[in-house]
């Protein structure tokens, strides 16, 4: 105020101090401070008092805590290690691991993200067997696997067993405390599981998320990644451009979503590396992918491997029929009597509805001269495979259709999606299909160095 001293302006700030004294003690000795100590002598007395936290020295290759590749290999240099990885091929499988999968084994044991493009005869299952196998054994880790269908996990589960781990592939049916038990404890080297169940279920949040889990996790595998985009977008376009993802083929149906939603759920893994592949994906996909699952760009490592079969034949057919009918398959088929059951050729038939799938099978009856043979689900012949079909319907097909029992299964879109059957000879589709979706599904089960035929007939209403 003008014409006052100075002091006089200060007398109601002492005041205030005072009172905030009497009503906050404990700041009391803040201000009893001597005026003579300057700033840097607090901050000096602060340091004193209080040691500064010790700084932590960069990661390295090889740690004490939680899962990670023998501190034997964690110390070769780049050319030593590709060697080992090559060696471990030549030692378990006596095959040459292929530059590609040496590549994505090697990121794999230096803690990268990696997106593995190949065929689906690649070998990209092996990929994970490879680096399983530069884990210490006593550790018991665990090697989590995503995959988009049941029937695929059943399929790698036998195929686990067979190469000597222990794998489990849990389902709805499946999934129950004691086997969630037994994972935590590492029981089981390979985990198949759906994305629901990745992200649905009570009892696997229990295990997932505990610490004794996240110490044995060794790697997070999400096979055909393709579906993140594709299943993905659904949930992302809440459902007002469903049909672009779903396309006509009804079993891909809207309890796909899930896919789109497995970026939160895959940021805990104990800092684990993860391991992405597919048979096809564009760019905007891989772009869209990157965004779902949180992984930045400069973090995940690009592999491009054989994505192309020239040995196989696709033919296009025009069709005399509706397609509805199936009619046009009596051409394709000799009566029973000329040609038996063990000498036709294994075919997979695929249809766009359920319903088809039976229609097949009776078209079939009327070009073989077998009727009612639709109806027996023991069949020498030919079967249904469907996503209602039971659980136990699908094995037993599965199973039967690989010991050469039958030679033709009748199927929608359920079946497929990285089928590892070398069995097949031909597969036929009934209607236009988009080849990115049907084709590349079954190019790994045709064998190398044989000229096969794929007849997609464009669909007539």
């Amino acid at each position: 105020m003008p014409g006052k001293h100075p002091a006089e302006v200060r007398t109601p700030d002492s005041q205030v101090l005072q009172d905030s004294r009497e009503l906050h003690p404990d700041s009391a000795t803040k201000h009893n401070r001597p005026e003579s100590q300057t700033r840097s002598q607090l901050s000096m007395n602060r340091v004193s008092k209080h040691k500064p936290p010790p700084c932590s020295p960069p990661q390295a290759a090889w740690a004490s805590v939680g899962i990670t590749v023998l501190k034997k290999i964690a110390e070769k240099n780049d050319q030593s290690l590709r060697n080992e990885i090559s060696t471990l091929s030549l030692k378990h499988y006596n095959q040459e691991a292929k530059p590609r999968q040496i590549d994505a084994v090697f990121n794999l044991v230096r803690g990268r993200n990696t997106f593995l493009l190949a065929g689906t005869g690649f070998g990209k299952s092996r990929i994970p067997e490879l680096y399983f196998r530069t884990l210490p054994i006593k550790e018991k880790a665990v090697i989590l696997v995503l995959n988009p269908l049941d029937s695929l996990g059943d399929n790698q589960v036998l195929e686990k067993t067979r190469s000597g781990f222990t794998a489990i592939n849990l389902t709805k049916l499946t999934i129950c405390p004691e086997e969630c038990d037994k994972i935590a404890d590492g029981d089981y080297n390979f985990v198949y599981l759906s994305p629901e169940i990745f992200l649905n279920s009570k009892l696997w949040d229990r295990v997932y998320f505990s610490d004794k889990f996240q110490q044995r996790l060794g790697l997070v595998v999400v096979d055909e990644a393709h579906m993140v985009y594709e299943w993905g977008i659904v949930e992302k376009t809440h459902g007002r451009k469903r049909s672009s993802a779903l396309g006509r083929h009804k079993d891909r149906g809207i309890f796909r979503p899930s896919y789109g939603n497995l970026g939160g759920h895959l940021m805990t893994r104990n800092n684990m590396p993860i391991l992405l592949m597919s048979a096809t994906c564009r760019p905007v996909a891989i772009k869209a992918i990157r965004k779902s699952l949180k992984l930045p760009e400069e973090t995940l490592w690009m592999l491009r491997g054989e994505l192309t079969r020239p040995e196989i034949c696709f033919i296009r057919v025009t069709m005399d029929w509706s397609m509805v009918s199936c009619n046009d398959l009596l051409d394709l088929y000799a009566p029973k009597a000329s040609t038996p059951d063990d000498k036709v050729v294994p075919t997979i038939i695929y249809s766009g509805t359920r319903h088809r799938t039976m229609n097949v099978l009776k078209v079939l009856d009327q070009a073989r001269g077998t009727p009612d043979e639709a109806d027996n689900p023991d069949s020498s012949f030919a079967r249904r495979f469907h996503s209602i079909t039971g659980s136990l319907g699908k094995v037993d097909v599965a199973d039967d259709f690989a010991a050469a029992k039958f030679p033709i299964i009748s199927s929608t879109m359920a079946l497929g999606l990285g089928q590892n059957w070398s069995r097949v000879r031909s597969v036929i589709h009934m209607g236009r299909g988009d080849p990115a979706a049907i084709c590349q599904m079954w190019e790994g089960w045709a064998p190398r160095g044989c000229n096969y035929v794929c007849r997609e007939n464009p669909c007539r209403w």
